[in-house]
């Protein structure tokens, strides 16, 4: 259905028309701060309905429909191009609808991108084809249809292997398989999902892995930054952390982002964010994957404390023909992931003196007294975070570390640091005098403490 926001006072003919599918808060804010109406369409399943009326608020017209039904979302989005006059049609939230949208906008005459490119970068299984058939970033992988199919593939790739469920994101499902003992696990794993396929097989790429922020106009691509991206623990693939800018020698900086560029020009990228995963082989670099949106995980917020840019708002800044200068970072920014194990929460401690720390810009806590901590399977699972600010990588990673070290909860009677280690005493964060000297000038704001029951995904 579509419901007309409240009035804002700006005359909607005045205004360039920008229907958007899945827009987050910040989007349609930033959107129109650059002058366009904005229309939303939203599954309301994928949001709390709290979210989802702070949208409605904002949005020039709120629209709702299935994701789930790709022909439903294709109609609501072409009826509502229609009604609603949209100039442009553009989609950067979650990748599992971005080509149904971008497959209409251009039907419409209405894209920003070739919904062939948003193919390459938001189908993991299009992507690895592309990069084989170019022999870019060579990776030995196979797709197979079904579940059943998976452990012959696998025996195929060559142990240890990663499995991928190619139409799930946020890391769900993801699983290193590295012996005929892991069939069970990696079966109870997809069991939690309800998903049977279709997969991904790849060979398993060690080394170090980093994201690279990019923004395209007129398809030339601007490298952003480069994030270097910390993981937890085999054989899920979960994020924990992340660093930016990554601390990468010269040339391994060079050749991460000479790979991103040829990637981007390849699939046929047009305009717009990407961010694109690449793990350092000893063979170099290696792409895992790349998706046409901002990075996650609070991505954006790193960039705009490192280097003063809202990555966020120079997007739509492009889209009104206004491409946004990338500043050099002038600082570092982390952020850390809690995941704390499974059990009923007696109490949580210290999270106000941690607040009070001058370096923690965000500080989010998704978790009550008396909940029940869930294992942590994916990022949507994961139990809230820290961003701290520091001069240097080894000063924002030691922050996090002293953040994560401070903050105790009493799960089931026992003492817990969402680092992971028991309780007890631990070292003191570093004193106030010592902190006040490597604030990111970038700052805009105090440090937050947020609680929150909610797993539903966050905008970034």
């Amino acid at each position: 259905m579509t419901a007309p926001a409240p009035d804002k006072g700006l005359p909607p003919d005045d205004r360039p028309r920008l229907l958007m599918v899945m827009p987050y808060r910040q989007f349609v804010q930033k959107a129109q701060a650059e002058g366009f109406w904005v229309g939303a369409i939203w599954d309301p399943r994928l949001q709390t309905p709290e979210y989802l009326d702070d949208v409605r608020a904002l949005a020039d017209v709120f629209v709702t429909t299935d994701f789930g039904d790709p022909e439903l979302l294709r109609q609501t989005i072409r009826e509502a191009a229609r009604e609603h006059r949209a100039s442009l049609i553009y989609h950067i939230g979650r990748e599992e609808t971005m080509v149904a949208a971008h497959e209409v906008a251009e039907e419409l005459h209405a894209e920003v991108n070739p919904a062939t490119a948003i193919r390459f970068l938001a189908d993991k299984h299009a992507m690895r084809d592309l990069l084989a058939h170019h022999g870019l970033s060579p990776v030995s992988f196979e797709a197979v249809a079904a579940r059943q199919d998976v452990p012959a593939a696998v025996g195929r790739v060559g142990l240890p292997a990663v499995v991928k469920p190619t139409a799930l994101a946020g890391s769900r499902g993801v699983f290193l398989w590295q012996g005929a003992q892991d069939q069970a696990a990696w079966t109870d794993l997809v069991d939690a999902y309800g998903y049977d396929g279709p997969f991904l097989v790849e060979e398993y790429l060690r080394g170090p892995e980093y994201s690279v922020e990019t923004l395209s106009h007129d398809g030339r691509h601007r490298i952003v930054g480069i994030t270097e991206k910390l993981l937890g623990a085999p054989p899920l693939f979960v994020e924990v952390g992340h660093v930016h800018p990554a601390p990468l020698a010269p040339h391994r900086k060079h050749a991460v982002e000479e790979l991103t560029l040829r990637f981007l020009t390849l699939c046929g990228y047009r305009f717009g964010p990407a961010h694109t995963e690449i793990i350092w082989t000893t063979r170099g670099p290696r792409i895992v994957e790349s998706q046409p949106r901002l990075g996650g995980d609070r991505i954006p917020r790193l960039v705009e404390l490192a280097c003063g840019l809202d990555i966020e708002r120079a997007v739509f800044a492009g889209l009104a023909g206004s491409p946004a200068e990338v500043p050099a970072p002038t600082a570092t920014a982390a952020v850390r992931f809690f995941t704390f194990p499974p059990g009923r929460i007696d109490s949580i401690r210290d999270l106000e003196t941690v607040r009070e720390l001058p370096y923690v810009d965000e500080l989010t806590l998704r978790l009550h007294p008396g909940d029940t901590v869930h294992q942590v399977r994916d990022s949507k699972g994961r139990h809230g975070h820290v961003i701290v600010t520091g001069a240097t990588p080894d000063q924002a990673r030691r922050r996090c570390d002293q953040v994560l070290a401070a903050i105790e909860l009493v799960i089931d009677g026992t003492p817990v640091r969402a680092d992971g280690r028991a309780g007890g005493p631990s070292a003191a964060p570093e004193p106030a005098r010592a902190r006040a000297v490597t604030p990111s000038p970038h700052r805009r704001k105090a440090a937050t403490v947020q609680y929150s029951s909610s797993t539903a995904r966050r905008s970034s």
